[in-house]
């Protein structure tokens, strides 16, 4: 394989494992902003995710590290393309029919949820438990009309 075809091949195995962790769409300067959120290695530029995205580079090792933690993928699947994408145990099927592994940032997240909901008042939180409810509901069943 050529280095121009490694190249594109971690930017498809990028964009799946993006479209996996529900980041669709994700641009340039979407990536790098929450790239550089939640990884602990110095920024990157959106320079830098545009030629991740486009296939005209390969993330250094420590940035690729941050990605597949963030992505909840294998980052020897995500840079070579092989093995199972998820390392959990258990979780060995493709890419696209797998569940992700619970992520490193999951429990900090879901801390700074929990703290925020408690802030809000009664009313609130019911609004809140109706939206995670809908969005639930049409998680399983995507074909749903968006009106209700």
């Amino acid at each position: 394989m050529t280095p121009a075809d490694e190249r594109h091949a971690f930017s498809e195995r990028l964009r799946s494992a993006l479209d996996a962790a529900g980041w669709r769409s994700i641009g340039a300067t979407a990536l790098a902003r929450e790239f550089n959120a939640r990884a602990k290695c110095a920024p990157v530029t959106v320079h830098a995710t545009r030629k991740w995205l486009l296939g005209d580079a390969i993330p250094a090792q420590d940035n690729l590290q941050e990605i597949a933690r963030w992505l909840e993928v294998s980052a020897h699947w995500l840079r070579f393309g092989e093995g199972a994408a998820f390392g959990a145990a258990g979780a060995r099927l493709p890419l696209k029919t797998a569940e992700p592994a619970a992520s490193p940032y999951a429990a900090e997240r879901a801390a700074r949820l929990a703290a925020d909901f408690a802030r809000l008042d009664a009313e609130q939180q019911a609004v809140v438990e109706e939206l995670v409810a809908v969005l639930l509901k049409r998680k399983k069943n995507p074909k749903s009309p968006r009106g209700g």
